[in-house]
Order: C-alpha cells, then sequence, then structure tokens
C-alpha cells in the first residue's frame, strides 16, 4: 500500500510544551510546520500537573500548556497529528522523508490536532526532536519502599493526587510529610550521575501547596543540597526553612510502621534515627528519553554521557528541544523550544536563499 504524502518544511516529533513551544514560535514567523504526537493527547507530562500557586505564582510553568494549545489552534500555518509515532527515516537532499504510523487509541477530542489516520510519508527540510525525557520509576529504588509500603508516593503521584482533590482537610489529610530528594539522581548505584535540576523547585513548591491545603501540617525535606530553581530562589529559600523543617541527609530506607512510613537515617555524628510520617512523597529525577539511542540513530543525532539526545544545528538539519536534550523544567522548555525553532526556521531560510539565489 502506498503511503500519503505530505510535504512540511519543519516536522517537530512531540506535542508537549517544547514541542507545542517550538510550533508557535515557527507559526509566527510564518513557517509552516508538521507536530506528530505519539499519545492520543496534546500536553505530555505536563498535562497532568496542576497549579502551585498559594497567595501568588509560584511560576511553576503549569499553565503555560493551556495558553500554548490556545496560540496553536489559531495557527493556520500548523498541523498537528495525534497517535502518530515516526517508523523509519532517509535522509533526501536538503532534508529528510520520514515514514509515519498511526498509534492505537486515536481518536478525535478537544484542542487542536487530529488523530493520523494512516502511513503518511513526511518530507520535511528540518526536523526537531522534542519527545521529553523519563521520569524514573521508584521502584527502582527499593530501600524506599514504593508499593511496598503505604504511604509512600513518588512525586508525580502526589501532583496527580492535589489536581484531583485527593488532599487536603475534607480528604487524605496528612499531619507528618517527608520529602526525600535526588531518586534516580545522583546516584552511583543506579549508574544516573546527573542532577536533574528540577526536583528541589517541584518539590518545594508542592510542599507550600500542602501548607496552604493544611497549614498545622510539619513538613521534612530530606537532601543532599538544594538547587537554584529560578530568580526568585534565594528569597523563597530563606522563607521556606522557616515553615518548614530542612535535613542534610539521605534516608537509608523507609519501612512500614504501625501508623504509617517509617524513614531511617542519620545525622553526621549521631547515631541512626527512625521517624515516622503520614506521607512520604519521593522526588524522582528525569533521565534521557525512551529509546533515546535507537531515536538518535533514526535522525543521525547523537547521545551525550548521560544518554540524552544531543542538541545540534549541523548539516543534517535535525534540533533537540526541551528535557529530551537534557533536564529542564516546563518554562525552560517552552524557551528551549522556541530556540530550537529559530535553528531550523534559520536552516529552512538558508535553504530557500540558496535555490532562489
Amino acid at each position: 500500500m502506498t503511503n500519503a504524502q505530505l510535504d512540511t518544511p519543519v516536522l517537530i516529533l512531540g506535542g508537549g510544551v517544547a514541542g507545542l513551544a517550538a510550533a508557535v514560535d515557527l507559526g509566527r514567523r510564518g513557517v509552516a510546520a508538521t507536530l506528530i504526537e505519539r499519545e492520543p493527547r496534546l500536553g505530555g507530562r505536563a498535562s497532568g500537573f496542576c497549579c502551585k500557586a498559594t497567595e501568588a505564582c509560584a511560576r511553576c510553568g503549569a499553565c503555560r500548556l493551556g495558553e500554548l494549545l490556545a496560540q496553536a489552534a489559531k495557527l493556520p500555518q500548523l498541523s498537528i497529528y495525534t497517535a502518530a509515532l515516526a517508523v523509519a527515516t532517509q535522509p533526501r537532499g536538503e532534508g529528510w522523508l520520514v515514514e509515519l504510523a498511526p498509534q492505537p487509541g486515536g481518536e478525535a477530542g478537544p484542542g487542536p490536532g487530529r488523530p493520523l489516520e494512516e502511513r503518511t510519508t513526511v518530507a520535511a527540510q528540518a526536523v526537531i526532536l522534542a519527545v521529553g525525557a523519563e521520569a524514573f520509576d521508584p521502584a527502582g529504588k527499593t530501600r524506599f519502599g514504593h508499593g511496598r509500603v503505604d504511604g509512600v508516593f513518588s512525586a508525580l503521584e502526589l501532583e496527580a493526587m492535589l489536581a484531583q482533590g485527593a488532599l487536603g482537610p475534607q480528604a487524605l489529610a496528612p499531619a507528618k510529610v517527608a520529602f526525600i530528594q535526588c531518586v534516580g539522581s545522583r546516584d552511583a548505584s543506579l549508574g544516573r550521575l546527573w542532577c536533574s535540576r528540577v526536583c528541589c523547585g517541584y518539590a518545594l513548591r508542592m510542599a507550600r501547596v500542602i501548607r496552604g491545603l493544611l497549614p498545622e501540617s510539619e513538613i521534612t525535606f530530606f537532601h543532599m543540597d538544594v538547587q537554584d530553581y529560578g530568580r526568585a530562589w534565594e528569597s523563597e529559600l530563606a522563607e521556606l526553612r522557616q515553615d518548614m523543617r530542612f535535613v542534610r541527609a539521605m534516608p537509608g530506607e523507609v519501612t512500614a510502621g504501625p501508623e504509617g512510613p517509617l524513614v531511617n537515617y542519620a545525622l553526621a555524628g549521631e547515631p541512626p534515627l527512625r521517624e515516622g510520617f503520614d506521607l512520604v512523597v519521593l522526588s524522582v529525577g528525569l533521565g534521557p528519553p525512551a529509546g533515546a539511542t535507537a531515536l538518535g540513530e533514526l535522525f543521525g543525532a547523537g547521545v551525550d554521557g548521560d544518554g540524552f539526545l544531543a542538541s545540534q544545528d549541523g548539516p543534517a538539519g535535525v534540533f533537540v528541544a526541551g528535557a529530551a536534550a537534557g533536564p529542564r523544567s516546563l518554562n525552560e522548555s517552552i524557551v528551549h523550544g522556541s530556540l530550537a525553532a529559530s535553528w531550523a526556521a534559520g536552516r529552512v531560510a538558508a535553504l530557500a536563499e540558496a535555490r532562489h539565489g
């Protein structure tokens, strides 16, 4: 069967915030682009994030997904397909031929885009890889009890609880909450030596939301150190240190206690401690996107020492955007998506000038 044919100056793989930001930026520049998303819905992981504002905006970036979707829907230069996967590629002349295959579960829904209905070959002058990063599975760090000890959740699971209203005075109301940082990051035993960068700010914002919902709650923040997470970091961190307890120690184990999880840890020069909590939250790190090496080989893009896709603007016309190139926050991924759009637009313009010059 012959594939359907589609020509586009720029092909974007990934419909999260980085891919959408790249698409919107290209549309505003008047450059036509086609965006494909493997899942049935756009938004990526950001679609499950809730606003972290309490008394003021927390600059978490969760609200920006809706803005990007609304902007993308208004730009006629953009073609968006969901439930679509790149399965084969071939360099051709000044660009690429990319074969797309429909994926299960695709059905028309709200927002821009429609499911890919048939296998399609796309001819593109530039390709942007905005496939995101993968969150670490906390079950891979067995000592912390995820999936075995009641009351132990990942930060992403806590996010879903907050978004669904499952945490608060009328729902689950924990009196003592522990956040454990660097689960799946900076860990030689896992071969994951990099810092995921976003986890500290992410966890502290959620801790502030919990305090807003439950002012009497006690929050403990276990950490190796606290990473800078933005321009307001210094002032916010000083305030947070007054509202919650910071413990510079990595717990050795989380076990089941009679009334909830027990966190086992030790401070320098002191005997081991065991402390009970109602809720333990594991701040999971970010890793390379699934199949990063295969995707890199498909498009001629390399990977860095940690396995993330290597951003490049070389003659192949392949650019990497957002967390696929390394851990980034939502806001940083949006900026990086726009940067990749500028690279791709520059390539399209240069090729046009070469043809007509």
